[in-house]
């Protein structure tokens, strides 16, 4: 779901073939690269992009199951695309293949004596005297799908036949091709010598040009089969985690061949990394330094139009496209067997996690386990401490905010995810950093948190904060109204936000520290919003609600006032949820618990400042359909309303939207 504009962008890059018959045009094929943090769908999407080219040329490679030379990627990836399909002539790699064999580690050629090395690779490219055992060339194709994951590739059923009767190439076309192809200032048996001898180099420089040359050959080949044979689609490699071990080694080659070649080839290579600052992609303002599309912006065409005239390095090879949340739609699909019996589901994991769909997947297993029980609503309200699906029939486990912090910041040191439970509590990221809260962590933390929280993608832009995300109606109608506004530089992901709230909660000490240092610091800059802000979380409630009292008397545009009103009660609050008691009852409590004085003095203003407090927190607002603190925001504003003077319409309209 939310991967239309990808499936578009993939099929019209796999069906540009070039026409052999012509000069070869255009910039070629760019390298896509599926972008986004850990649970945003990245391997489900190459799974399905394999899906969509089942019945041409593909193969999937996972960089974060094993780390490989680039040589040896090209070998797999070979491997892959050389299987025969239906009513598809198998693509052949005689250059490969042979370049494979001669730096193959048991083949070694005497170092010394020229004419001997040459005997004794026209013996070995005859072929062992007795064949490879059956048991043996099972293991070594079994092995070798493996380390491909083919199986994960929904269309792969030939696997049984696969591994009985490898794919194998005529004898005579290795030699013919491949030898021609190698010949070049040396013959064809010399430079074969040079790559056996320079195999078995350790210097970082023949290492490199081993790699280089059996690349070129992988290329050459693939250009080969579609000169000889016409295709419809070109071949696809699928290549998973780019950002581990060897990703970059070898797409870089591949870009870098790519220029040299100074003609097109005709293979698409989609790629998916957690960590955007692995992917040399054209530079664009912001926190991640990267150009990104989302999946709607994407197309051929949008790629094409921004390759610079003359490129300055190879970056615009690179197309990276990041992959979205799921909608609100999209989230009620995916939890169709439960909407029925528990509606207030779908809604409120999307709420939770903005749509990230690793973490909804988690939310509507862990609800589906309440359809039925008694008291629901109450149950959904917990629904982030009860155990993880995985843990369901054992009687303990990991809750699932617990597991889900452990899975998202899986990248992090130790050190490094203390250090952003802290941040956390900013508003912004970038007044975490400067506010100081780094200092008493580890120089490497100081120096890396930031960029590591950028390149991870786990920086979003701000949410306009009004009616709408209060249970309301409405949208970004207070944007750009207040002569002061916010900075509006990126905030956390509001999910991965809650998720650190709730552990910085667990150390009320902590939480006062943390918070505390940040409302000095706006203080001391002059950002009177923040401070409240940071006031509010530390329960100084009283200060938050006289200088909206004041600042009501004072302005003439309500719209000024409601825009301050949101930006203060969005403030984190320690305690969001008491599942088994009313939103609204908890509201009356904690004006009469945290602000008596103002209580007394304000009576609808703390009530309303307590109720829009709460309501940030989605799971206060159950049920969906009509949302319990949905009366007492409507009736607050509509008390203020009256007692205004001037009397504001504007809050009489504002009460509306909670209607």
């Amino acid at each position: 779901m939310g991967i239309q504009g990808i499936e578009a962008l993939y099929e019209e890059c796999r069906t540009r073939v070039q026409d052999n018959r012509t000069t070869p045009t255009g910039p070629g094929l760019p390298a896509v690269v599926l972008v986004g943090p850990h649970g945003s769908g990245k391997t489900s999407t190459l799974k399905w992009l394999g899906y969509l080219a089942s019945r041409r040329p593909h193969v999937y490679f996972d960089f974060g199951s094993a780390a490989r030379r680039p040589h040896e990627v090209a070998g797999r990836l070979a491997y892959g695309l050389s299987h025969r399909l239906p009513r598809q002539a198998p693509l052949l790699f005689p250059r490969l293949t042979l370049g494979l064999f001669v730096v193959a580690p048991e083949l070694f050629l005497n170092p010394t004596d020229p004419e001997r090395a040459r005997k004794q690779l026209r013996q070995a490219l005859r072929g062992p005297q007795e064949p490879q055992p059956a048991a043996e060339r099972v293991v070594a194709v079994a092995g070798l799908l493996q380390d491909l994951n083919l199986l994960r590739i929904p269309g792969i059923s030939l696997l049984a036949s696969l591994i009985r009767q490898p794919p194998r190439m005529p004898l005579r076309v290795t030699r013919h091709t491949g030898f021609a192809w190698y010949a070049g200032p040396l013959a064809a048996m010399d430079a074969l010598v040079e790559l056996n001898q320079l195999s078995k180099s350790e210097d970082p420089v023949d290492r490199a040009e081993v790699d280089r040359r059996l690349c070129q050959a992988f290329l050459a080949d693939l250009r080969g089969e579609y000169a000889r044979r016409q295709r419809d689609r070109n071949c696809v490699a699928l290549l998973d985690n780019i950002d581990a071990p060897g990703g970059r080694e070898f797409l870089d080659l591949l870009m870098e061949l790519r220029d040299a070649a100074g003609e097109p080839d005709p293979l698409l290579a989609v790629a998916a990394a957690s960590n955007v600052g692995r992917v040399p992609g054209m530079f664009a303002n912001g926190p991640a330094g990267v150009q990104l599309r989302f999946p709607e912006q994407a197309g051929y065409t949008d790629w094409s139009r921004s390759v610079p005239d003359p490129p300055p390095n190879r970056s615009w090879r690179w197309y990276c496209v990041q992959l979205r949340g799921l909608t609100a739609g999209e989230t009620a699909q995916l939890g169709t067997n439960i909407t029925a019996r528990l509606p207030e589901a779908p809604l409120l994991a999307h709420r939770l996690t903005d749509g990230h769909p690793w973490s909804v997947r988690q939310l509507l297993t862990a609800s589906a386990r309440i359809v039925g029980r008694e008291r629901p609503e109450t149950l959904l309200r917990a629904v982030l401490s009860s155990t993880t699906p995985a843990a369901a029939d054992a009687d303990e486990g990991p809750s699932l905010e617990a597991e889900a912090r452990e899975y998202l910041l899986r990248d992090l040191t130790d050190d490094q995810r203390r250090a952003l439970v802290e941040c956390c509590a900013a508003r912004e990221f970038d007044a975490a950093c400067d506010a100081g809260l780094l200092e008493r962590f580890q120089l490497h933390t100081r120096d890396s948190l930031a960029r590591v929280v950028a390149t991870r993608l786990w920086l979003t832009d701000p949410v306009s904060q009004d009616a709408e995300t209060r249970g309301g109606r409405g949208s970004g109608y207070l944007e750009r109204v207040h002569p002061n506004p916010l900075r509006g530089s990126s905030v956390l992901h509001p999910w991965l936000r809650l998720l650190l709230l709730r552990e910085l909660a667990a150390s009320p000490d902590r939480w006062n520290a943390v918070h505390g240092k940040l409302r000095t610091w706006h203080i001391e800059h002059g950002h009177p919003l923040e401070v409240l802000y940071h006031s509010l979380a530390l329960h100084r409630v009283d200060d938050a609600i006289e200088h909206l009292a004041q600042r009501l008397v004072e302005l003439s545009d309500t719209n000024v006032w409601l825009y301050e009103l949101y930006t203060i009660t969005a403030a984190p609050l320690r305690e969001p949820v008491l599942p088994e008691q009313s939103a609204t009852l908890r509201a009356e409590e904690l004006a009469a618990e945290l602000a008596p004085r103002a209580f007394a003095a304000h009576t609808p203003l703390t009530l309303l400042v307590l109720s829009l407090w709460l309501a940030a927190d989605p799971r206060n607002r159950l049920p969906a359909a009509n949302p319990e603190l949905n009366r007492t925001i409507n009736a607050m504003f509509q008390d203020l309303a009256m007692r205004s003077v001037p009397t504001r319409i504007g809050l009489m309209h504002e009460a509306a939207k909670y209607v």
